[in-house]
């Protein structure tokens, strides 16, 4: 909330007020001022960072929103993920999951124009949301929820409980959607209509909304074809307070599949 400008005095009727009269008012406002102050949060970019709060306070504190149009959903499959970060905590505990989350990104039409790195107040999550997450987002083991509200977190204009919640709850969609579909078909290969078509059995028209990923790791076999690597949604900015909500079709984002061609591999364990 800002203050007040301090009020002008009329120098000519000061001059007539009595000295008495003058300190009372003067202790007066400053009473005011001190009551005032100390009823207002503090401004998130004014805090010191000895004044962080400890994981699981609520800090009322937003991220300051950057200029963008809508959001991407990054799941990575685990499994493909895996087959070369062996080394990584979350691949030692072998997750069960095939679809796990990578992050919740602001995007602008423009490919590759998006914000990152804004400003934001320290992650500091809910204990129950941090359980709830970790199923789902295995990389926290290894500090992936720091990083992704660094990057691009800070940059949707909400709080972090908000922003992981909101990734959270798409993440559910997706894993209900193809984890299980993924799951079964794991070692073999697959193309992008038949993963479109079963995500259109469990909600009609969430095939459009998805784009698949690949790339060739170096565990692959000389001559095999691409793994698929992750599967990113495409969702509207029209939640509350601008978190994302609606699905869109990708192609009116001018979001398409990349490196996939015809068919691709879908890792196993």
């Amino acid at each position: 909330m800002p203050r007040k400008p301090a009020q002008k005095t009329n120098p000519s009727a000061a001059a007539i007020i009595p000295a008495l009269v003058t300190v009372f008012l003067g202790a007066g406002v400053a009473i005011y001022q001190s009551t005032k102050d100390e009823s207002e949060p503090a401004r998130a970019e004014a805090a010191p960072p000895a004044a962080d709060p400890a994981p699981g306070s609520a800090t009322g504190a937003l991220a300051r929103r950057a200029e963008f149009d809508f959001y991407l959903l990054a799941m990575t499959l685990h499994e493909s993920f895996c087959a070369e970060r062996g080394q990584k905590k979350e691949c030692r505990a072998r997750q069960a999951k095939a679809l796990v989350i990578h992050g919740l990104w602001p995007e602008k039409l423009e490919p590759r124009q998006y914000p990152r790195d804004c400003p934001a107040p320290r992650l500091a999550l809910e204990p129950a949301l941090t359980r709830e997450l970790r199923p789902l987002m295995p990389g926290m083991e290894d500090g992936l929820h720091e990083h992704e509200w660094r990057e691009h977190g800070g940059c949707s204009g909400l709080d972090d409980d908000a922003y992981f919640q909101a990734t959270l709850d798409g993440a559910r969609v997706l894993d209900a959607a193809l984890g299980a579909k993924l799951t079964t078909i794991a070692g073999s290969e697959t193309d992008a209509r038949e993963l479109r078509t079963a995500a259109d059995a469990y909600r009609t028209g969430l095939g459009a909304t998805l784009t698949f990923h690949c790339r060739t790791p170096r565990a692959a076999r000389p001559g095999s074809r691409p793994w698929l690597n992750e599967i990113r949604q495409c969702l509207d900015d029209d939640g509350p307070g601008g978190a994302p909500s609606t699905p869109l079709d990708c192609a009116t984002v001018d979001r398409r599949d990349q490196g996939c061609g015809g068919r691709f591999h879908v890792a196993a364990r």
